[in-house]
């Protein structure tokens, strides 16, 4: 109710008022146009509100839910009922809060869960009929470019990106803001937990298993792939910004302290003695980790691990931006 009743104060902001010009007239000040572009994640369904000013993406509101889209996906092959149920009551608020903020226009995209889901068509049905949302499940690469799209509204240097979402992992590569390779690797923190991690706390062996899997795929996949060096290695999405999150010991996110904070490979390799000596439920009361992402962290967490290793790098970046802002600049800035 907070959230709703801070959009309707900001939003009376940016109505059309009276001000007077340079000559002392009454004019009619154009009013402000929010759009709103949404993530569905195998993790978390984000939206973001946003306008277009001059060219400039200005960030309005952003909000996450965490509905589990990918529960149950690969075993089963098919988006699971409560997941469903979760991510329209999450599509039926961001509606709401959009309503607030007078937002026009919409883009909604889905990915590495919704890519492989066979059931993912009549969800989309659902979702149109129910809330009149049209949903683009795009591919593993068109999420890679998207992600860098955001990042190089931040850096204009040689890059090296990751994505570790919930269901896949994608690699990004660019030199003065153009993408020169990507890759999407089905490794993500969900997929990694469901399939690697059944005790609580995980078993030595469990860890072992996930990292030896982990670190084979990386090393096939990214055979000839990686750049060479120097280049800044830049992290986006929920494991990057999480560890930095409990690395500041933040209470409450805050992108000004996370935006372009730092990670070391040994600085990470502390987190993960930490959070694998702890249960899921000691992982939830940890100050910066925000519950719902206490069972699938450490499984992040490893992922970053053998970024750390095939890469050689010792250190990355964190950044705010991600696919979401590459959606809404690649969608209504770049285009307008």
């Amino acid at each position: 109710m907070l959230q709703k009743a801070m959009g309707k104060r900001l939003n009376n902001k940016d109505d059309n008022s009276l001000d007077c010009n340079e000559h002392g007239q009454m004019v009619i000040k154009e009013k402000k146009r929010h759009l709103a572009v949404i993530d569905i994640g195998t993790n978390s369904t984000r939206m973001l509100i946003f306008r277009n000013d001059q060219g400039k993406l200005v960030r309005v509101n952003k909000s996450v839910r965490y509905t589990r889209m990918g529960q149950g996906v690969n075993q089963t092959g098919r988006l699971h009922p409560d997941a469903e149920k979760r991510n329209m009551e999450a599509l039926e608020e961001y509606k709401n809060i959009a309503a607030d903020y007078e937002v026009e226009e919409f883009y909604l995209f889905g990915t590495s869960a919704m890519r492989d889901a066979d059931n993912t068509g009549a969800y989309l049905d659902a979702v149109n009929e129910k809330l009149g949302f049209e949903i683009e499940v795009i591919s593993g690469e068109a999420e890679a470019e998207l992600g860098f799209v955001g990042v190089s509204q931040c850096f204009d240097e040689k890059i090296l990106i990751f994505d570790i979402g919930g269901g896949s992992t994608e690699l990004i590569y660019g030199e003065d803001n153009e993408i020169k390779r990507m890759m999407s690797i089905n490794l993500g923190c969900v997929r990694c937990t469901e399939e690697y991690l059944f005790s609580d706390p995980p078993t030595f062996q469990e860890l072992e298993r996930m990292n030896e899997k982990i670190y084979a795929e990386f090393e096939k996949r990214t055979n000839g792939f990686l750049p060479t060096k120097p280049y800044k290695l830049i992290g986006i999405g929920g494991t990057a910004t999480s560890l930095s999150t409990i690395k500041q010991g933040l209470k409450t996110y805050c992108s000004e302290m996370v935006h372009e904070s730092t990670i070391t490979k040994d600085e990470l390799e502390r987190m993960i003695d930490s959070l694998a000596s702890k249960t899921i439920k000691e992982r939830q009361n940890m100050v910066g980790l925000e519950a719902k992402r206490a069972d699938i962290i450490l499984a992040g967490a490893f992922l970053l691990l053998n970024i750390f290793k095939i890469t050689g790098e010792t250190i990355f970046t964190v950044c705010d931006y991600d696919n979401l802002e590459g959606a809404a600049y690649r969608r209504f800035v770049m285009e307008k």
